[in-house]
């Protein structure tokens, strides 16, 4: 083998390849685990959207049951009115 000098430009040369390599498989290695990062976000997000769904399905059969309770008290409201009406109309007739 060969002796060789090495000069200084040559030295900094190779210490700049190598720093460029570190980088370089650092931000391989940085974009690995970003793109980890956002599958999770993502499952964590989905997870909230389905949480939030049955919450909000929750809601609206709380409400459709509300709104059986209001019909039927407005039937049974309207039978009192037609029961009022017609004594009403009794009571009236009966003074005419």
């Amino acid at each position: 083998m060969k002796n060789r000098k090495l000069n200084w430009q040559s030295v900094a040369a190779g210490m700049i390849l190598c720093a460029v390599l570190v980088v370089f498989i650092g931000s391989r290695a940085a974009d690995a685990q970003v793109i980890s990062r956002a599958n999770v976000q993502r499952a964590a997000s989905t997870a909230d959207i389905y949480e939030k769904t049955v919450a909000v399905e929750e809601r609206i059969v709380a409400m459709e049951e509300r709104l059986v309770r209001i019909e039927k008290k407005i039937d049974e409201m309207n039978n009192d009115m037609t029961k009022v009406l017609r004594a009403l109309k009794k009571i009236n007739n009966e003074l005419e």
